[in-house]
């Protein structure tokens, strides 16, 4: 079938709009996908985008009817394929204002599916022939993405079509509005800043997010991928603070939900009795007076926002953050690693090697480094306030929900602080060969360690890691942590016995259903499902931040860290690894600092204290009135 030839074809649905073509426009379609030159032909029959626009516009005109699914599928495709990389054929489409007629269809046709197949199957060739229309074409761009976030083409379209199109239970429909949304941003701060200033926007970043946590871990569905590309690209862009903020819970005045309504009797006086069947056949429902129970619903939700929580999604959003913190960090202890293996199997002198250092670039941005402190600050602030009412028993006026939020985005951030303040010393690029003439090998591993430990403290790290690193000190990072330990040591009781992860077998912190807080009580079981390994993670971040870091040092005995700190370097089984991270941490914190180690010399103990394991093993802890010292005794059975 030539070009010419589909003229034919497209003006007889113009006339006759009917199913007796559809084989016709298949193979038209089918033609389009696998011959670039027909495309190209195809697309310089100006009556051809004229033709498709009438179709669409009667359609639009007089509503999409179940019959004309079909046809719409194959027009849909059509436009899909002779798009597809021919910018010509794009801007045509865009002068014959097929874009807005397409969202116009696919906003009548997202309302309406009910999971039918026929409707699947057009929207999804109408998503990618939208993302088609503006693949590699910036003024197509910026024509369709204003469309979907500012001035929809019609009051009867959709305003948030986009986030309605990313909640249909189909991974295709998902997938390709990702991708459409991910061409429209890339590399364009102007298209990504609509995201956050339209609430078209925000409505679409919360339902990715959404539709992120519901397909996080099914190998089956690429659009969480996809999503996760999304997002990174936002944070590359310094959207990170937009992008939270976004996704907070925000109750807009006058701000409707998309429903369909009808009030008061005599509704269907004026309508056709055709119609106002099939009104009713929809089961759209009455409303007499909704004005009481919406002012009820108000207070409620204003009452329950005073404190204002994390999100699900905001969670999720920080769990990207994390993810990719993390995976910068191993990239680079495999760069570490691979330089290690290289001096190892080297034959000639060691050589002074940066590793490129300052050639890499950081995980996220200052500011992104700013706005994480900046939230931590006031996570951490609120995990004091809910701590402090688990003391008087007040862990009933918490929602689980909340909680589970809480505890999670704290520790989200807490490791992503401990990795921004880690970074290798650079130590395996000094470790030079042993001398040919020197058989002695014990002699040589003792030069090897000496050499380390003379020249590590001249091994240089990246300029931008000793800027987030006082960004992150500037910023209280250090008062904040130190509080929150703080408190967390009054209100969190220590455990000597291992914590359940409950019969899921997962974290006792992801596990929340199972937790006694789910009965409003304050048990200790209550109050450390939600935040195993807390005191861990804050000890381990002081311990990192302090490293070779004298302003750090000195920050922590300003703020009376020192004897929380101390006071870790105890077993807790609700925080592994407690003593141990509290140990090199206090070795961080005083070395080469003398007025924390005069204060730590000044401490005298005061008592022995019995500790649970000590007990089960009938050992008796005392303080020796001579010496001072603790002396353990066996008691006999």
């Amino acid at each position: 079938m030539s070009a010419r030839s589909t003229t034919d074809t497209l003006l007889h649905l113009c006339t006759t709009p009917d199913n007796s073509r559809n084989m016709d426009l298949d193979d038209i379609a089918k033609r389009l996908q696998v011959d670039a030159d027909f495309r190209v032909e195809f697309g310089a029959v100006p009556s051809v985008w004229k033709n498709l626009a009438t179709v669409l516009g009667k359609i639009v005109k007089d509503g999409l009817d179940l019959e004309q699914v079909e046809q719409v599928m194959f027009i849909f495709r059509i436009i899909r394929n002779s798009t597809a990389g021919v910018t010509n054929n794009q801007d045509q489409a865009r002068l014959a204002d097929l874009p807005k007629l397409i969202q116009e269809v696919v906003s009548q046709a997202a309302h309406t599916h009910y999971g039918n197949t026929g409707y699947i199957m057009m929207l999804r060739a109408g998503v990618q022939a939208l993302s088609n229309l503006l693949t590699g074409n910036e003024e197509s761009k910026n024509h369709i993405w204003k469309s979907f976030l500012v001035q929809v083409p019609s009051p009867s379209c959709d305003q948030n079509l986009l986030s309605t199109l990313a909640a249909i239970e189909d991974e295709t429909i998902v997938l390709s509005t990702v991708m459409l949304c991910y061409n429209c941003v890339f590399e364009s701060q102007e298209r990504s800043s609509l995201l956050f200033s339209t609430k078209a926007g925000q409505k679409l970043l919360k339902q990715l997010m959404i539709e992120s946590h519901a397909t996080s871990g099914k190998e089956d569905r690429k659009s969480f991928e996809m999503i996760y590309t999304l997002v990174n690209h936002l944070i590359e862009q310094d959207f990170a603070e937009q992008l939270y903020e976004a996704l907070r819970d925000q109750d807009v005045d006058g701000e409707e939900e998309y429903k369909i309504r009808y009030h008061g009797e005599g509704f269907h006086d004026d309508v056709k009795e055709e119609a106002a069947t099939k009104i009713q056949e929809l089961k759209i429902e009455e409303i007499e007076d909704e004005e009481m129970p919406r002012k009820a619903e108000t207070s409620r939700k204003q009452e329950k926002k005073t404190v204002s929580y994390l999100t699900q999604e905001q969670v999720t959003l920080l769990k990207m953050i994390d993810s990719r913190i993390y995976t910068h960090h191993e990239n680079q202890q495999e760069s570490f690693q691979q330089q290690q293996q290289q001096h190892a199997t080297s034959t000639g002198p060691s050589v002074y090697d940066l590793f490129g250092v300052d050639e890499t670039d950081p995980p996220v941005s200052l500011r992104t480094v700013g706005f994480l402190t900046e939230t931590f600050s006031k996570v951490s602030a609120l995990t004091i306030e809910v701590f402090q009412g688990l003391d008087k028993g007040g862990v009933g006026k918490h929602d689980v929900e909340d909680l589970a939020n809480l505890s999670s985005g704290l520790m989200l951030l807490l490791a992503c602080f401990a990795h921004l303040s880690l970074h290798e010393d650079g130590q395996v690029s000094l470790r030079p060969k042993a001398a040919s003439g020197n058989n002695n090998a014990d002699d040589a591993d003792d030069d090897v360690e000496d050499e380390i430990e003379q020249r590590a403290e001249i091994v240089p790290v990246p300029d931008w890691f000793k800027a987030q690193h006082m960004a992150m000190v500037s910023g209280e990072l250090v008062e904040s942590s130190i509080e929150l330990l703080r408190q967390a040591d009054v209100s969190l009781a220590r455990v000597s016995k291992p914590v359940s992860s409950g019969p899921s077998g997962t974290p006792a912190m992801a596990a929340n259903v199972e937790s006694t807080v789910l009965s409003n009580t304050s048990t200790v079981q209550g109050q450390d499902s939600f935040f195993v390994g807390l005191k861990r993670d804050i000890v381990r971040l002081i311990g990192n931040l302090a490293y070779r870091s004298r302003h750090v040092q000195d920050r922590i005995r300003d703020c009376n860290g020192l004897i929380v700190m101390l006071s870790q370097c105890n077993i807790d089984d609700a925080n592994p690894y407690l003593r141990e991270y509290a140990i090199l941490a206090m070795k961080n914190i005083l070395t080469g600092n003398a007025e924390n180690q005069a204060l730590i010399e000044e401490l005298q103990p005061i008592e022995a204290v019995d500790h649970p394991a000590l007990e089960e093993a009938r050992i008796t802890a005392k303080l020796d009135s001579e010496t001072g010292r603790p002396v353990l005794t066996q008691n006999r059975p």
